[in-house]
């Protein structure tokens, strides 16, 4: 059997059949799909190296896109087969040879009532212009889709998402969404925010403010009079003012906190199982109290 377009198809139906979550493709197993906690080999025959290139080969035309597959040590790309759904491929090199894992979007975002919240607190975070900031570890990125599913679902306006890598597809609904992906639909964070500031856009979703100039973006669309929602990576929820302003140098942390206090409106984070909001009051009365 060559690993040839209708093979590769027939993989990516058995990791749908499977519910997997992954394909892996490494010389010199067989595949190996994602189910639950476990790696699972795939009825298909041993890969050799001349096979994850074929692989790479046929990800890229559907993909649409050419890449110089001898020199390529990590790259990302996004694609989609009907019937199948959305994946997103990352390739990577082993011992000398080409291995890819493919992911499996998830189509359907989860609701804030499936994180344990309500939808009153999507209509208070959506409601004003400002900044909402979310924090957590292991809901983060679900948090994020149900805020956006939420505006999707009851607002007129136009948002858009700022993601590295997509996990949740969003089609449109009552609002309209583009989810643009970093290093493929725009080429790094700040661009992205710099193109919404400028754009017409009502709506901001950011999976992560890495650098003092993304956070400082974040912080002008905010202060235009849109509503911006930014993650933070891996920040405890008490710290999140804090956070925000060690991004900056210290002779600016001044300024950014004042400006911070008026445009901040909400810290969405995980309690036990549960999505909880804490209006920005609270924050800044406690980092007073600190």
């Amino acid at each position: 059997m060559q690993y040839d377009h209708d093979t590769v198809r027939k993989i990516f139906r058995a990791s749908l059949e499977a519910d997997a979550t992954d394909v892996h493709f490494k010389v010199p197993g067989a595949p190996r799909f994602r189910v639950g906690e476990q790696l699972v080999a795939a009825p298909f025959p041993k890969l050799m190296p001349a096979d994850t290139i074929r692989v790479a080969q046929v990800l890229q035309s559907i993909a649409k896109v050419e890449l110089p597959l001898a020199h390529v040590t990590e790259r990302t790309l996004s694609f989609g087969i009907p019937g199948l759904g959305r994946f997103r491929a990352q390739m990577y090199r082993q011992r000398g040879s080409l291995s890819l894992l493919v992911h499996r979007m998830k189509t359907e975002a989860p609701t804030l009532e499936s994180l344990g919240s309500e939808s009153a607190v999507g209509k208070a975070i959506w409601s004003v212009p400002g900044l909402t900031l979310v924090t957590g570890r292991t809901q983060r990125l679900a948090t994020l889709a149900a805020l956006v599913d939420h505006y999707n679902r009851s607002e007129r306006g136009f948002l858009v998402s700022l993601e590295h890598p997509l996990e949740y597809l969003h089609t449109d609904r009552r609002a309209m969404v583009s989810q643009r992906e970093i290093g493929q639909d725009t080429d790094t964070i700040a661009e992205g925010l710099q193109w919404a500031l400028t754009s017409d856009v009502d709506a901001v979703v950011v999976a992560d403010l890495p650098t003092p100039k993304d956070a400082e973006l974040a912080l002008r669309v905010a202060e235009s009079g849109r509503r911006v929602v930014a993650s933070l990576a891996g920040c405890p929820p008490q710290e999140a003012i804090a956070w925000f302003l060690q991004l900056f140098p210290s002779e600016r942390r001044s300024e950014i906190q004042h400006r911070l206090r008026r445009s901040l409106r909400f810290l969405a984070f995980e309690r036990g199982d549960e999505l909880k909001v804490a209006p920005a009051e609270r924050l800044f009365a406690r980092a007073r109290a600190s």
